[in-house]
């Protein structure tokens, strides 16, 4: 990969983690919900499950797994139930009375941190359609396939980390300024609603084009 072939992918990478979607949505509903601290562990869930994935995809094991029939609508299906449940889980989070600070925590059930957040990346469908556009677009036949995979893996990592950090912050900032429960409750369903939301023009598109 020259470096101007790096350096659009990088672009391409940035941009596809920095934009709305399912998993910056829940970084936000975690950052709101536990703020950045603790919702880092779902912030390294997501960069990382997903640089994994894209890793196996690039080697063909993914590959191998996108040629059964059935498997397209089989992913979508499932993370859309997944997701459903998450959003479930999001939105009837019990909510503290503020505390010292005067804000309303909220506090998240399982479902969203470190191993939650890696193991959404394989039923989450723009993954899968990130991955086919990474693999199908930059891919080289002509150089060594894992020293490509582990390029696109590493990339994609750091991108997940610089583009979907801020979702994050912003969670955590929305989070300071929640007074009450009645505010820390209407925050979860919003963003229990925007989860689910942003998951349709995923769950409608075909994963293999």
């Amino acid at each position: 990969m020259t470096l101007e072939q790096l350096f659009g992918f990088s672009v391409f990478a940035f941009v596809a983690c920095a934009t709305p979607g399912p998993n910056n949505v829940l970084l936000t509903a975690v950052g709101g919900s536990r703020g950045i601290r603790r919702g880092l562990p779902t912030l390294m869930g997501v960069a990382g499950g997903f640089a994994l994935m894209l890793f196996l995809v690039a080697i063909g094991v993914g590959r191998t797994a996108l040629a059964l029939d059935g498997f397209s609508g089989t992913v979508r299906w499932f993370g859309a139930a997944f997701l459903l449940w998450l959003a479930w889980n999001i939105a009837s989070a019990p909510v503290a009375d503020a505390g010292a600070s005067g804000n309303a925590v909220a506090k998240q059930r399982d479902g969203t941190g470190f191993v939650g957040a890696a193991f959404f990346q394989w039923i989450n469908p723009k993954a899968w359609l990130v991955c086919v556009g990474a693999i199908s677009t930059y891919l080289s036949p002509g150089e060594g396939l894992v020293v490509q995979a582990t390029t696109f893996a590493t990339v994609f990592l750091i991108a997940g980390f610089a583009g979907s950090f801020p979702w994050l912050a912003f969670g955590s900032f929305i989070r300071r300024v929640l007074r009450g429960p009645g505010h820390a409750r209407a925050f979860n369903v919003v963003m229990a609603v925007l989860l689910v939301m942003a998951m349709i023009p995923a769950v409608l598109t075909e994963v293999v084009a």
